[in-house]
């Protein structure tokens, strides 16, 4: 039981940091490393990357070892195109359905995103901005909607870039772009609300596709 605790929290933190992009694709993941961040045994480590393996999230080398899975442009088109399916579907439905609670729930997170980038903790900002898609997913009340969204395994298009002029600029869009969504969906104008998001889809896209460019350029 206690092996398969360390496991799961091992798989957890790994997968959510890969997810987050706080593991970048093609990054090497140490057995020996992650067992110590995240206070867990070796074999625990092995066993969640293994099981990272089997979904997709995290590949082998050619001469052994774990790295989180490479992306190519296609990738990134699908991911986007699979974010617009389900996150807009889900947004309409929570548009007719929203609580109270939700609401709440939305915009306290917006909260949280908006110090973390501040501050400057890149985890803690991606952890908020997952947090705020996955919210407004769980907010259409459709359970097997939600569960298809969580097993998609859907990155984010959110990459660092230090503490540059242009990170705090795309932290800020992206933070009035989640509390413009979360107005209309209180005010009722969906479809405000369903052009904001596909915007930060597309916006993702782009810049995630232009920071993949540049760092091949740099590679060469």
């Amino acid at each position: 039981m206690a092996q398969t605790n360390q496991t799961d929290r091992a798989y957890d933190e790994i997968r959510r940091r890969i997810l987050i992009l706080d593991i970048r694709p093609e990054e090497r993941l140490k057995e020996e490393h992650w067992a110590k961040k995240i206070n867990v045994g070796r074999l625990a480590v092995r066993e969640a990357l293994t099981r990272l393996h089997g979904e997709g999230l995290v590949a082998r080398g050619e001469k052994g070892g774990f790295f989180a899975a490479s992306m190519s442009e296609a990738d990134v088109h699908e991911i986007r195109e699979v974010r617009e399916i389900i996150e807009i579907a889900a947004l309409r439905l929570a548009c007719k359905r929203i609580s109270a609670e939700s609401l709440g729930l939305l915009e306290a997170t917006c909260e949280d995103f908006a110090y973390m980038a501040q501050k400057k903790y890149h985890t803690g900002a991606g952890e908020a901005d997952r947090r705020f898609h996955h919210l407004l997913v769980a907010a259409a009340g459709n359970s097997r909607l939600l569960s298809a969204y969580e097993h998609c395994h859907i990155p984010l298009f959110q990459i660092r870039v230090g503490l540059s002029q242009e990170y705090r600029e795309n932290y800020e869009v992206s933070d009035r772009e989640h509390r413009g969504i979360v107005k209309c969906m209180r005010e009722g104008t969906v479809e405000e609300a369903v052009r904001l998001l596909r915007g930060q889809f597309e916006r993702g896209e782009a810049e995630f596709l232009a920071s993949m460019s540049a760092a091949a350029s740099a590679a060469r």
